[in-house]
């Protein structure tokens, strides 16, 4: 048996029976079949442990003790969001922090050093005498990002998420409609909100949008890949640092800038390359068509058009207007 289990039973009793807890004997059982799940729980899972070890417990004894418990610092209450309220063990004198996957409910624990002495260094520099912290991380686990497709639909799109629009499969009509609100291809987006009557809110820059279910159906979105890029400090020290370049498709005409990463699958990155659209080349946005797709471009002297979705797979830093 855990040595530390046994230790909270004995602490257990005596503090219990020291403040005349009422029906001591069911709390107890409460309490082991509590301790037998090593893990983030709701009322109902420890039901039915309890089932398990033979005992019948109505829901809300259940719910009575566990309060009990976080009271007396056996357990702690977490509420992610708007998921069922769920209960873990308190181990007095250490903490840790959690991540939450949004699409399978799954939490994970971890615990950083250097992000807690951070917390305390940042408190301390605003006169702040911190008592207690949780952290608390939103995002997609490694598992369903694997089982994810390449491209979804922009209402299946979880808040938070930073997307880019790949295509639109709609008609002619539809298409001007979108692009009439100010979105297209190679955009990239934020989810504001999803999930309301089944509106999608989304965030294209510092304008926001509104869009029903129909219309977010038929938009085609992937995952933004970050890209990390090297810097050097003054020491001639490199390392690796997070930042997004622009991308082609969001340039403006009359911008330039460097290539950083040109993306894509196979037929396409080797068609772009032999176009001689590679890192370190620097490109020029001559112009839109009247519909904003495709673009003209000046390249090594060259000029090449491009359609938006093409160019949305080309990663573009030290952007600046530029006559020509």
């Amino acid at each position: 048996m855990n040595n530390t289990h046994e230790q909270e039973k004995k602490q257990f009793r005596r503090l219990f029976q020291q403040q005349s807890v009422d029906r001591f004997s069911l709390r107890f059982q409460v309490l082991e079949a509590f301790l037998k799940l090593e893990h983030h729980v709701t009322i109902k899972d420890i039901q039915e442990q309890l089932k398990e070890d033979r005992v019948e417990l109505d829901e809300g004894f259940v719910l009575n003790s566990m309060e009990l418990l976080c009271r007396f610092g056996f357990a702690s209450k977490i509420e992610f969001g708007d998921k069922e309220t769920q209960y873990e063990h308190r181990h007095l004198g250490l903490h840790h922090d959690h991540m939450v996957c949004i699409k399978c409910g799954n939490v994970l624990e971890f615990k950083d050093e250097a992000i807690e002495k951070q917390q305390l260094k940042l408190a301390d520099a605003y006169g702040f005498h911190m008592l207690q912290h949780k952290m608390e991380i939103y995002g997609i686990c490694s598992k369903c990002m694997e089982g994810r497709t390449t491209l979804v639909p922009l209402h299946k799109a979880k808040q938070g998420e930073k997307l880019i629009v790949k295509e639109f499969d709609a008609g002619r009509n539809m298409q001007l409609r979108i692009s009439s609100m100010g979105l297209k291809i190679g955009d990239l987006i934020e989810i504001v909100s999803a999930g309301f009557g089944g509106q999608v809110v989304i965030a294209v820059g510092e304008n926001r949008l509104v869009l029903g279910k129909g219309m977010a159906e038929k938009i085609r979105v992937q995952p933004f890949d970050r890209v990390k890029i090297q810097s050097h400090d003054t020491h001639q020290k490199s390392k690796d640092i997070s930042r997004a370049p622009l991308l082609l498709s969001q340039m403006k005409t009359g911008q330039e800038g460097v290539i950083r990463k040109v993306t894509g699958e196979g037929v396409l990155r080797r068609r772009l390359l032999e176009m001689g659209i590679n890192r370190g080349s620097t490109i020029y946005v001559e112009k839109y068509a009247p519909l904003q797709d495709p673009l003209e471009l000046v390249i090594k002297g060259y000029h090449i058009s491009l359609r938006v979705h093409e160019a949305a797979n080309i990663f573009v830093e030290n952007v600046k207007f530029k006559k020509r």
